[in-house]
């Protein structure tokens, strides 16, 4: 969950092997991090590097350039990728669908679905929201051609039959992989499931808690669809909220939520942990746009990303 790590060290007797452990975990983990070197009133000879700032606690001194230092280090709103505002022009519509069935929560929008229509709204172009049920009467009604839908990963399948070929398709899970800094990782894991065998185990993780209904996507859904597609008998695990498993290399595949309610740095920092353990890593929307054969038209609003598509 960490931005940024700051390991203060006693100048006076320089880094133990401890801090070394830290720094090495902190490399291999892509923390970016400072190594602050305190009594820099009274010690002289001080390892200056990127990495280092010289300061003394007692005297304030160094404590303003560490503070410029720390905020450089940290994204600001102006830093951080956009949901979809860089990818729609000013006047353009933009159709979001949105399914209220009974796993929709009552009387709001899911957060992915408020973020993007606020990225909409700051983009200065107009979003139309519609259920899956009211899509084809909507693109219908609208007299300009939508230069986007963005569809609920479950209603996938009906939403891109619904919408015109010349018109671009994605979904919020697919928009929040990018936001979360993971997309390229997730579109290149999501190929492991033609690789499945009987007794493989998968793991579908959620970042949120929530009342599971009867026919939840991340323990029903989605076990269902993987067991369909591949035809093989796998066995499924799951986890959500904090509880993240540690020991990874048992899996053969990580479908992971969209993360929108963990920060970056932890969706990451899953990421890189099942990357390092060699388990593909990918999310629900990927993976039910995979398993539909529609994943390659939901990626052409990232042509780069398309390129390299197979």
């Amino acid at each position: 969950k960490v931005d940024v790590a700051i390991l203060v060290v006693d100048a006076a007797k320089g880094l133990s092997d401890c801090d070394r452990q830290l720094v090495e975990m902190f490399s291999k983990k892509e923390v970016p991090y400072l190594i602050v070197y305190n009594k820099s009133d009274i010690v002289q000879d001080i390892p200056t590097n990127d990495n280092t700032v010289s300061v003394s606690a007692l005297k304030g001194i160094g404590m303003r350039e560490l503070k410029e230092r720390v905020s450089t280090m940290l994204k600001t709103e102006d830093t951080k990728l956009k949901i979809v505002g860089d990818i729609i022009e000013p006047s353009d519509f933009v159709v979001l669908v949105v399914p209220i069935d009974s796993a929709a929560p009552k009387g709001r929008l899911i957060l992915p679905q408020q973020q993007t229509i606020r990225d909409i709204l700051e983009a200065g172009a107009t979003s139309i929201v519609c259920r899956e049920s009211e899509l084809s009467e909507t693109l219908a009604g609208i007299s300009k051609k939508p230069s986007l839908v963005i569809t609920d990963s479950q209603a996938f399948e009906k939403v891109s039959a619904d919408t015109p070929e010349d018109i671009k398709l994605t979904s919020f899970s697919i928009l929040m992989a990018r936001y979360k800094g993971f997309l390229e990782t997730a579109v290149e894991g999501v190929h492991a499931i033609d690789k499945l065998n009987d007794g493989d185990k998968i793991l579908i993780s959620e970042g949120c808690t929530h009342h599971r209904q009867c026919d939840d996507i991340g323990t029903v859904k989605i076990p269902r669809w993987l067991k369909k597609y591949t035809g093989k008998e796998l066995i499924i695990e799951t986890s959500s909220g904090r509880d993240f498993p540690e020991n990874l290399k048992d899996y053969a595949l990580i479908i992971h939520c969209g993360g929108c309610m963990l920060n970056e740095r932890e969706v990451r920092y899953r990421m890189k942990c099942a990357v390092d353990s060699k388990v593909p890593f990918t999310n629900y929307g990927i993976t039910i746009a995979y398993m539909q054969g529609i994943l390659k038209r939901s990626l052409e609003i990232f042509p780069k990303l398309l390129k390299d598509f197979k």
